[in-house]
């Protein structure tokens, strides 16, 4: 039998947050994120009051000096919602407590709010709003979602079928 010491790729399966992390890395990485685990995390780190309403748009991170100190502390830009930014304003030394508990050391120094329009992803009212659905075909994805038993499944799945049903605008 031969090693496969110098074979790079494993024959076990993949889980799907590898998969998907590498995949958005690069994404990230020119967003100025480190990892995607602060904006899958987001949610939590903003709290349950901000999450429908914010999202992480970049970090700034200052430029690294070459004697060996402790990096600077970057900047974090989370998009807000026009009306609720002074609302997150006032919770902003909580959410830079959690962020920086996150990383684990005190990796962001400032958030500076950026104010534009967030879609809540996780809302099935705005998927709804921003995906019609032709009538027969909402009323076919109710009906055959119906007999799921768990509310969060049955929602996901309304959601995909809308997904796939809905009406493109082109």
């Amino acid at each position: 039998m031969s090693s496969d010491a110098g074979n790079k790729r494993s024959k076990g399966a993949l889980s799907l947050g590898e998969l998907v992390g590498r995949a958005i890395a690069p994404i990230t990485a020119r967003r100025g994120f480190a990892t995607a685990d602060l904006v899958a995390a987001w949610p939590e780190l903003a709290g349950p009051l901000h999450a429908g309403c914010t999202a992480p748009e970049k970090i700034s991170w200052p430029r690294r000096n070459d004697e060996g100190d402790e990096p600077a502390a970057g900047v974090l830009f989370p998009k807000v919602d026009g009306p609720r930014a002074i609302y997150v304003q006032h919770d902003l030394p909580q959410i830079l407590e959690r962020v920086n508990a996150f990383f684990g050391y005190r990796a962001i120094g400032r958030i500076r709010i950026v104010q534009g329009p967030v879609a809540d992803a996780a809302s099935p009212a705005g998927l709804r709003d921003r995906t019609p659905v032709d009538p027969a075909a909402g009323q076919a994805i109710a009906e055959t979602v119906a007999s799921v038993e768990d509310d969060r499944l049955r929602a996901a799945l309304e959601r995909l079928g809308r997904g796939v049903h809905g009406i493109r605008r082109e």
